[in-house]
């Protein structure tokens, strides 16, 4: 018993990880490792209206609410940053801080009414999501690596089927841009998949750890090649 838990904690953190693997290359590669980080804590307010409007931490509202929120975030850090006039960096900072603040109020204020716990968002809890399970061809599987396998295939099949448009507009947007790629609807593409990536990965690592996993082994990967 103790084995096929300490199991299924393993192959949470797998796909966790590799989940945040393919948009954290993309991320890094295009120079935007922080958008990443702007974008893990952007997407609280989204999750947050979510589970106020579904009631629940089931169905599809949290993915809805996060991708809202993650292109707002991403609209909102460009704006800054060319109206504003603020240095790209400062622009991520300025937005991504005010919309995790605001996700932050919003789960404390719906926490009473809602199954949503503040630390469980932040921190996540691994060691806890093998308990929460359903059944499936007669193998108990954990509910969380259901949206793990879906965003996983998701981006997965995103990268492959798109992979000439993003690699064109990650080195250089401008000549995409001539050539017909719509680099700038390439760009809000993977706001959404780092944002489904994120809302998927929070409940079992947290936003701390995805941070992490978004930045960390993509930037190791490009010091080695």
């Amino acid at each position: 018993m103790t084995l096929e838990y300490d199991g299924w904690i393993l192959v949470i953190g797998v796909l966790a990880a590799a989940c945040c693997a393919v948009p954290g290359s993309w991320l890094v590669v295009r120079g935007m490792g922080m958008m990443g980080d702007a974008i893990s804590h952007a997407v609280l307010p989204g999750i947050a209206i979510g589970f106020l409007v579904s009631g629940s931490r089931s169905g599809g509202w949290m993915f809805v609410g996060a991708a809202v929120s993650g292109i707002l975030a991403a609209v909102l850090t460009q704006l800054v940053h060319r109206w504003g006039r603020v240095e790209r960096g400062a622009a991520m900072g300025l937005v991504f801080t005010a919309f995790f603040s605001l996700g932050l109020l919003l789960i404390v204020q719906t926490a009473d009414s809602v199954d949503l716990d503040a630390n469980c968002v932040l921190y996540g809890a691994i060691e806890l999501a093998p308990l929460d399970t359903f059944a499936l061809g007669g193998l108990e599987v954990p509910r969380i690596v259901v949206p793990l396998v879906i965003v996983l295939a998701l981006n997965v099949l995103a990268s492959a089927i798109f992979y000439k448009e993003i690699l064109a507009t990650s080195f250089d947007p401008e000549l995409a841009t001539a050539q017909g790629f719509a680099a700038k609807w390439v760009h809000y593409g993977l706001m959404v998949l780092t944002a489904a990536t994120c809302v998927a990965c929070f409940e079992a690592v947290g936003s701390i750890i995805t941070v992490a996993l978004l930045v960390a082994p993509a930037a190791t990967a490009l010091l080695l090649t």
